[in-house]
């Protein structure tokens, strides 16, 4: 990001399976709206929204001859016994009684010259074809930019669908491939079970729970279950009673978060938040997943996962890595 580019907004997507990117024009007058919200107990966070209207961008493969990535030097983030300690600390609670389920994050911040906000959405969108990738640039918060393979809400009203996104391991490359843990099955059911009972208190009808199914993320792959829906309530009641699930918070819910406020040091600002497009009835919102923002030289990239009664804390830290690395890769050389 450039000087000279800190005082405008630019807004950069590419929709899953899309061959193009697009870009919304900042215009009060647009039919269109990108809102980012940012993690509940965000400190000194507020919603950015732009309105605006869409055009068309160029292709996802952009030019033949590939870029060079720029290098990025790590200068701090989360150390490695400091999240082996608080997730020992969740084990206990776990034990305890107290949670079922609670995920930790971690931050990484590594110094860089500058990125081309376009080439980051298109190399995101490269390696990540079925994920929503975006960027906004803003004079509030700087650039942010992330790509989520997780919808929060998606559809036109009244039909609508969320996904129950948890369970993560890296990604299988042969033909066969190994079965589920029962620790990430028994991760990934305590989200559907949290997103049903949401949908059900905010008088959602004709709930459809679909298939189980494995999805690829760059390196890693995850457990994910689509769940349909019919809206009787304005969507930001959907959303409120949907958000934080316990892919991002825990459960059950306040005291995930309790645990969360009173043991991270960070600040997770517009990750675990959520993000998206929406046009009249039509909405695409994404929670906020492997995302990064950059402000004067530093790109700080955030990760979490998990913490259930069968975690390990060592495995668990490379959860947080093979997440970052999903999230940097595509962008910058580093080295973990």
């Amino acid at each position: 990001m450039n000087r000279s580019d800190k005082n405008t907004i630019s807004v950069l997507f590419h929709r899953p399976g899309a061959p193009t990117l697009e870009r919304l024009v900042p215009d009060d007058n647009g039919l269109a709206c990108f809102r980012m919200h940012p993690w509940e107990h965000a400190r000194q966070h507020k919603a950015i929204v732009v309105r605006g209207r869409i055009e068309t961008g160029t292709s996802v493969l952009g030019e033949e001859r590939p870029r060079i990535k720029p290098n990025a030097i790590p200068i701090r983030g989360t150390e490695r016994q400091t999240h082996l300690d608080r997730v020992a600390l969740g084990k206990v609670s776990i034990e305890s009684g107290v949670l079922q389920k609670v995920v930790l994050s971690s931050q990484l911040t590594v110094g860089i010259d500058s990125l081309d906000p376009e080439e980051v959405v298109r190399r995101q969108a490269q390696a990540h074809p079925d994920s929503f990738s975006w960027m906004i640039q803003h004079p509030e918060i700087g650039m942010w930019f992330g790509s989520s393979p997780e919808p929060l809400v998606q559809g036109e009203w009244p039909r609508f669908q969320t996904a129950c996104l948890a369970g993560t391991r890296m990604t299988h490359t042969g033909a066969q491939t190994d079965p589920w843990t029962p620790k990430e099955i028994h991760e990934q059911q305590l989200v559907v079970d949290a997103v049903l009972a949401s949908l059900e208190d905010s008088q959602c009808e004709n709930i459809h729970i679909g298939a189980r199914n494995t999805v690829r993320y760059g390196p890693i792959e995850h457990l994910r279950t689509i769940v349909e829906f019919s809206a009787t309530q304005p969507v930001t009641e959907v959303v409120n009673a949907l958000h934080p699930t316990p892919a991002v918070g825990g459960t059950p819910r306040d005291a995930a978060l309790a645990f969360i406020r009173e043991n991270e040091d960070h600040d997770r600002a517009f990750y675990t938040g959520w993000v998206g497009l929406e046009q009249g009835n039509e909405v695409s919102y994404f929670v906020n997943l492997r995302c990064a923002a950059l402000q004067d030289g530093e790109l700080t990239a955030y990760a979490g996962g998990g913490i259930t009664a069968g975690s390990d804390p060592a495995s668990e830290w490379e959860e947080t890595r093979n997440k970052l690395q999903s999230v940097l890769d595509p962008i910058v050389h580093w080295s973990k």
